[in-house]
């Protein structure tokens, strides 16, 4: 019985760790490879595709925009969320619940799933 209690959460973290041991496994072939077909170890090991990302110059530009992105998204994010905590901590108001409740299923779905009924009609 313990084992069949293990399966189902093995099970379920090796399918949530698939697309990761994919990334990896794509990102030691070679262009070729990937493009040649299925395969569940990489044929020629390689670190080309490491070596091309961390000396191309062009590349940088990519990760200062990335950074960039990422420090302003998350000062806006901080700047916005905090008195809306503070608020919904402490303050008492009509439909706070509903309020709370809304902002808390947004925040659980991306963005993307509320587009694609957009794009059904």
């Amino acid at each position: 019985m313990r084992q069949v209690k293990w399966l189902v959460p093995t099970l379920y973290i090796v399918f949530l760790l698939l697309p990761i041991y994919w990334l990896l496994n794509m990102s030691f072939k070679t262009t070729n490879e990937i493009l040649g077909g299925f395969s569940l170890f990489p044929r020629e090991f390689t670190l080309e595709n490491y070596v091309t990302i961390f000396t191309d110059p062009t590349w940088y530009t990519g990760y200062l925009n990335s950074l960039a992105y990422v420090v302003i998204n998350t000062l806006i994010s901080v700047t916005a969320a905090l008195p809306a905590a503070y608020a919904f901590s402490r303050y008492r108001f009509l439909g706070d619940k509903h309020l709370f409740f809304w902002l808390l299923t947004n925040r659980m779905a991306p963005p993307a799933v509320f587009a694609l009924p957009f794009f059904q009609l």
